[in-house]
């Protein structure tokens, strides 16, 4: 496979986990993003795989009804001289439009743009992206080895191997499963992951979420308002339930995803214990009144596209909403580190707690 063209890094739009997206300008002038895995990427359990899946998830609908998702226009996977992994791809710059992330925390739009994104956003998930599709292979069977991976990968951290194998503990004052005892009773004695894979499936999105979507309310006449970027999730999901992609859409919509991931909250129950405790007690706070989220207070950025998701797919089934919910948590915590990491793993073990207890 050749190598990507020769470029010059204009700036930088994206350090993630695992990924570099920079918008580069070609020798003929042109410009486009590129989205890249970083050089340390190898330390996250998933992150070559899910941008490998990103690659093939575009490149599989380059030929069908996929307008609101850009052209791949180049894409690799090979090795460097020294031998470390060397993936991405290209995707056309769109000077025009701003992730839809970045239009909320800023805050300069007023409730009318806001519902006119959410209908055109809910138009074109709900239309483009939402095929009915039969699952590769069952669902089940990759959320169990997901979360069986990140309980693997969390345990070598003490505290967090305490938490995961105590089988009572008290969250937020209230008795709850521990991760492992929860996750035990979802896989072997209850029918949520038998729901899960008789479930309606489509292909989804799988990282939905508000900096994923790039917002004009003026577009270039060549070029739609609302274009989708960076799908797949971070263990490579493509095809499943659609809740899938409501789940994150509404985590960030409402201030937690941020939250979580810029680490505006509050942790409990980590430190080493001094003594015998019967029921360990743990906590986790996110503070929604952060500065930073009142954006996100103001304008409602979810409602609308909600009832247009429930207008097309019926009710939801509350049970997969929280078991999905549950898993987003637990893969991320095990591809984060620090207090956000001890608050998704305890978002994981809540939302586990709750699709058992409907």
């Amino acid at each position: 496979m050749p190598a990507p063209a020769p470029h010059r890094v204009i700036r930088l739009l994206k350090d993630g986990y695992w990924d570099r997206t920079e918008v580069l300008e070609m020798p003929d002038g042109s410009q486009r993003v590129r989205k890249r895995n970083r050089a340390d990427v190898e330390s996250s359990p998933w992150g070559l795989e899910s941008l490998r899946r990103e690659i093939h998830y575009l490149a599989a609908i380059a030929d069908r009804p996929a307008a609101a998702f850009p052209p791949l226009l180049d894409h690799w996977d090979q090795l460097t001289p020294s031998g470390r992994p060397d993936i991405g791809y290209d995707h056309p710059y769109y000077a025009k439009h701003r992730d839809a992330g970045q239009i909320a925390r800023v805050g300069r739009v007023d409730q009318a743009e806001v519902d006119h994104f959410q209908d055109h956003l809910a138009a074109a998930l709900l239309q483009e992206v939402h095929i009915p599709q039969a699952a590769p292979s069952p669902l089940s069977a990759h959320l169990q080895q997901a979360v069986t991976e990140a309980f693997t990968t969390l345990r070598q951290i003490p505290c967090l191997q305490r938490l995961i194998d105590t089988p009572q503990i008290r969250l937020n004052g209230h008795l709850a499963r521990g991760p492992a005892t929860v996750w035990q009773e979802i896989t072997q004695h209850s029918s949520l992951l038998t729901v899960l894979d008789q479930a309606p499936h489509t292909r989804i999105h799988g990282d939905f979420f508000l900096e994923n979507i790039l917002w004009t309310s003026r577009p270039p006449s060549d070029t739609r308002s609302l274009i989708l970027i960076d799908p797949v999730s971070v263990a490579g999901v493509s095809v499943a339930p659609p809740v899938f992609d409501l789940v994150k859409y509404t985590s960030y919509a409402k201030g937690e995803l941020l939250a979580l991931r810029s680490e505006w909250l509050t942790v409990a129950g980590f430190e080493p214990p001094s003594g015998p405790v019967a029921i360990p007690a743990y906590a986790y706070q996110l503070d929604y009144a952060h500065p930073q989220l009142a954006a996100l207070r103001t304008l409602n950025w979810h409602s609308r596209f909600r009832a247009a998701f429930l207008a097309h797919h019926g009710p939801i089934d509350q049970r997969l909403y929280h078991l999905i919910d549950g898993y987003f948590s637990a893969a991320m915590a095990a591809n984060t580190t620090g207090t956000q990491q001890q608050a998704r793993l305890l978002k994981a073990v809540f939302e586990f707690n709750a699709a058992l207890a409907l």
